[in-house]
């Protein structure tokens, strides 16, 4: 007699456990383990998207704040101070993340009839732009506070 393996998965928090069949049915469109993929992949880009910026945003808003509390004065960009570098460089690695992310989702090709995926894929990247533009926003106040500077 030979023991079939099974893996045993949760699909949502709270929901009753699933065989790893059932949860690729669960969570497709016709059961495809293809387009399971697909939406692992995309499922784990999108979190490790949010989990850099879960850990680097406040952060990089209390430093965007002690630098703006401190009245910086006016400078060329050729000679910027440490802590003004500190942020555009800061800046500069965060938005580098989410492009990248935002080319790792661009580079899923889903088929026409993998509409789950289609769909994941789609709040991926919407959730991502979101991020991205998050960052800027927090970006942009520093580059008009400089701007205000030089007036």
């Amino acid at each position: 007699m030979t023991m079939r393996r099974c893996r045993v998965l949760v699909s949502r928090p709270g929901q009753r456990l699933l065989s790893m069949p059932e949860q690729i049915k669960e969570m497709t469109t016709n059961g495809d383990p293809e387009e399971y993929a697909l939406i692992l992949r995309i499922t784990n880009s999108l979190q490790k998207s949010r989990d850099f910026v879960e850990e680097h945003q406040s952060k990089y808003e209390q430093e965007v704040q002690d630098y703006l509390a401190s009245k910086p004065a006016p400078f060329v960009m050729s000679s910027m101070p440490p802590a003004r570098k500190k942020l555009h460089d800061y800046h500069g690695m965060l938005s580098e993340l989410l492009l990248q992310a935002l080319l790792a989702l661009d580079g899923v090709t889903c088929k026409p009839d993998f509409e789950v995926a289609r769909v994941k894929r789609r709040e991926a990247v919407k959730e991502t732009q979101r991020l991205l533009d998050a960052m800027d926003a927090i970006h942009a106040r520093v580059k008009e506070s400089d701007r205000l500077a030089r007036l």
